[in-house]
């Protein structure tokens, strides 16, 4: 898998992130004209928030955590799809001398084992994306933080995505500088290992506890 993708739901939120950042950085500047109800003039910075989470330190490292877990996984699957396929041949193998009742048995017992295996996988695939998920969700509040820095240090109440905007003034870019500051304050990430999280059911019914 290429480092620098990212999955498709991560890919997702960035535009809204990028809202995110904005508002953030417009929210000073409306807050003091807003008593005397008028719009303060428009200050526009711009930036490549994709770019930005791609090329951070701390979200490389975590794509490359993934990456090593994902070499791991399938590993072990192709060791154990091995394993199932010589047990289906020996099955195939021994009908003649079994009875049916012993070759309905036999069979069972196979199904049932592949399909645990298939929901080893499912669970060990859906708690790679959850750990990678949360802690991608680190570098983005770090890239909404240095984003607001940056832009309230240059006078800026409103940024814009990149992909938004067909010409600008390269100085109104400040994506190399919110890079620098992201890099400077979270140079590493570790993600948390898959196969320690709690079953998804856990997570799920403690946060609707929670909102309760």
């Amino acid at each position: 898998m290429a480092l620098g993708v990212l999955p498709q739901p991560w890919r997702r939120s960035l535009a809204g992130m990028a809202m995110a950042v904005a508002a953030l950085a417009a929210a000073p500047a409306v807050a003091q004209t807003a008593a005397a109800g008028v719009a303060p003039p428009p200050v526009v910075g711009v930036i490549d928030v994709q770019q930005v989470m791609t090329k951070a330190s701390a979200a490389q490292q975590i794509i490359a955590q993934r990456d090593k877990y994902l070499d791991t996984y399938q590993a072990r699957a192709a060791e154990v799809e091995k394993g199932l396929r010589e047990t289906d041949q020996e099955l195939g193998r021994a009908r003649s001398t079994l009875t049916p009742e012993q070759f309905t048995s036999r069979h069972q017992a196979f199904q049932a084992r592949v399909t645990e295996f298939q929901r080893e996988v499912q669970a060990r695939r859906r708690n790679l994306e959850r750990a990678f998920g949360t802690a991608m969700n680190e570098v983005q509040s770090a890239v909404i933080r240095a984003a607001d820095a940056v832009a309230s240090q240059r006078g800026m109440n409103l940024l814009l995505y990149r992909t938004q905007v067909f010409l600008f003034d390269p100085s109104m870019d400040i994506t190399e500088a919110v890079l620098a500051r992201v890099n400077q304050e979270l140079p590493n990430v570790k993600m948390a290992d898959p196969d320690t999280l709690p079953p998804e059911e856990e997570t799920n019914g403690a946060a609707s506890n929670r909102r309760r």
